[in-house]
């Protein structure tokens, strides 16, 4: 600062005006209070509207990705008490970090030496071209936190950037107070943070242990305050899983006819096998050892049994001439060994422990072993592997638009996901399996605003549902649990016959929500006579003929005919008949009219309603008279005996 320049207003002393008196000189340093004191007055009431960094106008971002930077237009930013104006600027960025873009407040003092025309102008007075006060000059330009430009500057973030997209959080003009005002009104009347539109969570694909997401452009609110993307989002999460470990996993070795047996691990995606035991069986030669009476040791570690030891004929008995003792084989007891330095045959069990190659689920493993031995069939199998726990990641968004992930819970079965923290929106569940073969799967479930029209067309809806309901309620037995009304109204829809008393017989019928008179109608069988169809007069047409000819031949030269069975016709040849059994007439009556006057007509129609069906043997047949006649018998034929149903039938000759 200046040399000769004083100022001693200070908020603290509660100085609230200064007050000129007539006679007493005027100090330089009353008039720089009167400034700072009228500052801070008019700080104090535009803080209460505005805080630092607010946007009052202009002032737009636009981010060039193919040069990596920032173009700012001007505008007015509200800055240490005063909205000040910022020329227009363009900043590089970090298209892969998160960047708050800002002004860079500076100020200068500028005298008369710097600025001739700060000197006193007046003509012919006795103080022209004096220097009087300095002038206190700011200086406004776009920039990053890191282009610190010195001590005595400060910085106002007002626009941020992630990963080359911009965060809008509220446009111009920002006044502080009334955002408040609206978040709070916002908050309590939608109850909490909710999506506007958009906001859709995609998985894009992983690469080098990093989950890459996508996150539609859009609009929402949290906790009242708007944040809104103009362009999708690509945001990055390490691929983390939960590691689980097994030990000693049992299972049963059995090999198929090609040697091979899979066996899949119980928990997946598998990570690592560390350890695979299995039940070998060997054969190998050992060298008797010089001393009589003394110990061969096995070449292989974790021996279980010995089955045979043999050298050409001879077979050593386990407990008369030999016994397994600390993975050696013992001759101490009296009983036979091989002579010093001969070779015998020994077949023994061991535990071995594999390296195998495996894949997500498990892996697969052959019999027969490079050292000689082989896998014995039905044992036991331990592995111990690691493997990767399912989990369910919830992904938020806070109200400064950072999109960040909750990590939930993993578990072995069914995880749960977290909760979303305080002041946090929602955005997507992801239920991360960690299959190569399979992608995370991810549900959105942000709360979604309802639009005024969305509404009109569920109030509609729910209008269109309570008058199916009020039909519905009509068509059903409103007493079927109460067959009379609380006020004593005995009600029946004629819907069907459940309110009629069935104990007692009916002489009315229910017809289609009526109750009509009922009516019987008898069927009479049509008698056909001579077993013919009864038709209309009719005359033959030649419908399709073939005149003419190229040759003839004998279809029976030799005259070969098989015997022509008589004609048996029974009449009538299928009986059809129907048992009702009904105590209301309504089940068999279904139309009746009737009419007045000279002409009087009436009609039956009948339906039939399948309500259900099944097939069962007759109990009874019923008792009919059945006709029969033969014919077609040749010369000297004679009849020796009929039958029907297994009953002689002694015909009647014509």
């Amino acid at each position: 600062m200046l040399d000769d320049y004083y100022e001693k207003f200070h908020a603290d002393s509660g100085y609230e005006r200064l007050l000129f008196r007539a006679g007493k000189g005027l100090q330089s340093r009353e008039l720089n209070d009167l400034q700072s004191q009228v500052g801070h007055h008019l700080k104090g009431v535009a803080d209460v509207l505005l805080k630092d960094g607010d946007l009052v106008k202009g002032g737009e971002l636009v981010v060039d990705t193919d040069s990596a930077s920032a173009l700012i237009t001007e505008g007015d930013v509200y800055m240490a008490g005063q909205v000040r104006p910022v020329p227009s600027g363009v900043v590089p960025i970090d298209m892969s970090a998160t960047i708050d873009v800002g002004v860079w407040l500076t100020h200068k003092v500028i005298t008369e030496e710097q600025d001739p025309s700060l000197r006193d102008p007046a003509v012919d007075a006795i103080n022209f071209d004096e220097p009087g006060a300095a002038r206190l000059r700011q200086i406004c330009q776009w920039g990053l936190l890191s282009d610190a430009l010195g001590p005595d500057e400060a910085f106002y973030p007002v626009h941020r950037i992630e990963q080359g997209t911009l965060i809008i959080k509220q446009p111009p003009p920002q006044l502080d107070a009334v955002t408040q005002a609206l978040a709070r009104y916002d908050r309590e009347a939608n109850g909490g943070s909710y999506v506007v539109q958009g906001m859709t969570l995609s998985y894009r694909g992983a690469e080098q242990g990093i989950q890459s997401f996508s996150l539609e452009e859009g609009k929402a609110h949290i906790e009242g305050y708007e944040v809104a993307f103009a362009t999708s989002r690509t945001t990055e999460f390490d691929c983390d899983p939960d590691i689980g470990e097994v030990k000693e996993e049992p299972k049963t070795f059995q090999a198929d006819d090609q040697g091979m047996m899979r066996m899949d691990t119980d928990f997946f995606p598998v990570k690592s096998i560390d350890e695979v035991n299995v039940t070998v069986e060997k054969v190998t030669q050992l060298t008797r050892g010089q001393l009589a009476g003394g110990e061969d040791l096995l070449p292989d570690e974790s021996v279980l049994e010995i089955l045979s030891i043999k050298q050409g004929d001879t077979v050593y008995t386990q407990g008369a001439d030999f016994i397994f003792l600390r993975n050696h084989i013992s001759w101490q007891l009296s009983g036979q060994e091989p002579a010093g330095g001969s070779l015998y045959e020994v077949t023994y069990r061991y535990r071995k422990q594999l390296t195998v190659d495996f894949d997500e689920y498990g892996f697969s493993l052959d019999k027969q072993l490079a050292d000689g031995g082989h896998i014995v069939d039905n044992t036991l199998v331990t592995i111990d592997y690691q493997w990767y726990r399912p989990r369910i990641d919830l992904i938020v968004l806070d109200r400064f638009g950072q999109i960040k992930r909750i990590k939930g819970q993993a578990a072995h079965q069914f995880p749960i996901a977290p909760k979303a923290p305080a002041h946090h929106l929602a955005l997507a569940q992801v239920t991360q399996s960690w299959l190569s073969s399979e992608a995370p799967h991810i549900e959105n479930l942000a709360v979604r605003a309802v639009s005024m029209s969305q509404l009109e067309h569920m109030q509609n809806q729910i209008g269109d549902l309570y008058q199916l309901l009020a039909v519905e309620r009509l068509r059903n037995d409103a007493n079927s649990q109460d067959p009379a009304s609380k006020y004593g109204v005995f009600v029946d829809p004629f819907i069907d016959d459940d309110m009629r008393d069935a104990g007692i017989e009916q002489t009315a019928a229910v017809v289609d929500g009526e109750l009509v008179l009922p009516l019987e109608a008898d069927i009479h069988q049509l008698q056909v006579p001579n077993g013919r169809a009864l038709t209309l007069p009719y005359e033959l047409e030649d419908i399709l003929e073939q005149p003419k000819q190229t040759g003839s031949m004998k279809i029976n030269p030799y005259m070969a005919f098989e015997p022509i069975p008589a004609d048996v016709r029974l009449t009538p040849s299928v009986d059809h008949w129907t048992q009702t059994h009904t105590n209301v007439a309504s089940s068999i009556t279904r139309r009746f009219w009737g009419g007045r006057g000279i002409r009087v007509r009436t009609q039956t129609v009948s339906t039939t309603q399948v309500i259900s069906s099944s097939v069962r043997r007759a109990e009874f047949l019923r008792r009919r008279w059945v006709s029969f006649s033969l014919s077609g018998f040749g010369g000297g034929e004679a009849l020796e005996q009929l039958t029907f149903d297994g009953i002689t039938v002694i015909p009647e000759g014509q």
